[in-house]
C-alpha cells in the first residue's frame, strides 16, 4: 500500500477503508474502459463529460450502469419525477443485505446525509428571516455579499486565481456573518471550509485518501466551532448550519467560476456585463443551465416503484445527469434550469447560492471591467459531481 494511504492513519480499520477507497476508484476506471458511459462520466478528469452524458441519453430514458450498480437518466421528465416522488430519498450509508445499489465510497461526508423526513423542518431554520440567518431576504444577502466582495477584491493584485482567491474566499466570511458567528470565530470558520470542498464529489466518487481524511477532520472541527459560536446551538441548529455551510460554499464558488469562464470565453461577453452589471442575474441563470455547479444528483429507492416503465426494487440507486437534463431536447423550450434539487440538503442552501453568486459576479464586473483569462482553467481531478475548478488564472489592468 502506498505511503499516502498509511500516513497519519494507523490501525486496521483505516487501512481497510483506504484499500476499499482504492478498489472503488479502480472499479469505476475499469467500467469506463468497458464503454459504460456513466462510468466515463464518473471517471472524467479535466475533460468535458458532455459526450459521455449524451451517450447515456442515447440508451433511453433510464439506463442501468452495471458496475456502479446505478440507474442513470438524462431525461428531464424522469429527473423531475425522481425529485418529486417520495419513494426516492437520500442514499443510505450502505445498502441492506440482498438488495441492489452498490456500496457508497468508504469516505463519505457525515454532514450530507439528510433525508426527506428531516429536510423540511431544518429548512425552516435556514430560511430568510429564520432563526439562523441574519438576512431577511435575498436583496439584503446580495448587498452584504457585495460589501465583502469589494473588500476582497481590493486586496488582490492584477493577477490572481479567480476560483481560489476570489470565489472560494468570498463564501467564508459571507456565511460566517449570516450565521451570526462572532468575529473571533470568522477566521477559523473560513480556514475550515476549504477542506470540506470535496464533500459533494465524495458522495459519488472516491477522493484521494489525503483529501478524504482532511475533509473528515474539517467537518468534525467545524461542528465543534459551530457548537461554541452559534447563538443558540440546538441539535437542529447545529445540523442545519453544517449542511448549509457545505451546501453553499463550494457550489457557489463553482457557479461563480463557471459564470466568469463562460463570459470570458464568449467574444465581448465580459465587456457587455461590465457595461451593464445588472445583467449578472441573467449570466448566473444561464450558467445554471449550461454549466451547473452540481452535475450529478443521486437518490435511493426507499419503497418499490416504477420509473420510466422500469420496476425498481428497494435499495436501487438512481443518478440524475443534471447538465444533460438541461439539454434534454424533449423538455419544454421555456423550462427553467433544472438546478439545485431542493428535496434534500440543497433545501437548506439553494436559496443562498443564487444571491451570493449574483452579487459576486456583479461586483467583479463593476470592479474589474477589463478582466481577462490569464491561462487555461484547470478542472479538479475526481470531481464528477461539481467539475470544480482547481485553478482559473485571470488578470486585470493593461495588457503587458
Amino acid at each position: 500500500m502506498s505511503s499516502e494511504l498509511l500516513a497519519g492513519d494507523p490501525g486496521r480499520e483505516a487501512d481497510r477503508r483506504a484499500r476499499r477507497n482504492q478498489l472503488t476508484r479502480a472499479a469505476k476506471w475499469f467500467a469506463a474502459l468497458e464503454a459504460d458511459p456513466y462510468a466515463r462520466v464518473l471517471r472524467t478528469g479535466t475533460g468535458t463529460p458532455d459526450a459521455a452524458e449524451e451517450a447515456v441519453r442515447a440508451l433511453g430514458p433510464l439506463h442501468r450502469s452495471a458496475l456502479p450498480d446505478t440507474w442513470v437518466t438524462a431525461e428531464r421528465a424522469v429527473a423531475e419525477e425522481v425529485v418529486g416522488h417520495p419513494a426516492f430519498d437520500a442514499p443510505a450509508p450502505a445498502p441492506a443485505p440482498g438488495v441492489s445499489g452498490g456500496a457508497p465510497p468508504p469516505f463519505r461526508s457525515a454532514v450530507l446525509t439528510l433525508d426527506r423526513a428531516s429536510a423540511a423542518p431544518l429548512a425552516a431554520l435556514t430560511a430568510f428571516g429564520g432563526p439562523l440567518l441574519w438576512a431577511d431576504d435575498a436583496d439584503r444577502l446580495e448587498k452584504r455579499t457585495a460589501t465583502w466582495a469589494r473588500r476582497l477584491l481590493a486586496a488582490l493584485g492584477d493577477r490572481f486565481d479567480l476560483a481560489e482567491h476570489y470565489a472560494r474566499r468570498l463564501t467564508g466570511p459571507v456565511l460566517a456573518e449570516q450565521l451570526g458567528l462572532p468575529e473571533a470565530a470568522h477566521e477559523r470558520f473560513c480556514r475550515l471550509l476549504p477542506d470540506c470542498r470535496h464533500a459533494l464529489d465524495g458522495l459519488l466518487c472516491p477522493q484521494s485518501h489525503a483529501a478524504a481524511r482532511a475533509g473528515e477532520a474539517a467537518e468534525t472541527a467545524l461542528a465543534g466551532l459551530l457548537a461554541e459560536a452559534l447563538y443558540r446551538p440546538t441539535a437542529d441548529a447545529l445540523r442545519a448550519s453544517q449542511i448549509m455551510a457545505l451546501g453553499v460554499a463550494e457550489p457557489t464558488a463553482v457557479l461563480v467560476s463557471n459564470a466568469v469562464r463562460l463570459l470570458l470565453a464568449e467574444p465581448g461577453g465580459w465587456r457587455r456585463l461590465a457595461e451593464d452589471p445588472g445583467r449578472a442575474g441573467e449570466a448566473v441563470a444561464r450558467t445554471l443551465r449550461t454549466a451547473p455547479p452540481v452535475r450529478l444528483e443521486s437518490r435511493a429507492v426507499r419503497c418499490a416503484v416504477t420509473l420510466a416503465g422500469t420496476a425498481l426494487p428497494v435499495g436501487a440507486r438512481v443518478t440524475l445527469l443534471v447538465a444533460a437534463v438541461n439539454r434534454d431536447p424533449l423538455a419544454a423550450p421555456d423550462a427553467p434550469p433544472f438546478g439545485l434539487c431542493t428535496d434534500l440538503h440543497f433545501g437548506l442552501s439553494a436559496h443562498l447560492v443564487g444571491p451570493i453568486a449574483r452579487a459576486a459576479l456583479r461586483t467583479l464586473a463593476e470592479t474589474l471591467p477589463d478582466l481577462r483569462a490569464d491561462g487555461d482553467p484547470v478542472t479538479r481531478l475526481r470531481s464528477p459531481v461539481l467539475r470544480a475548478p482547481a485553478s482559473q488564472p485571470v488578470a486585470a489592468g493593461p495588457v503587458a
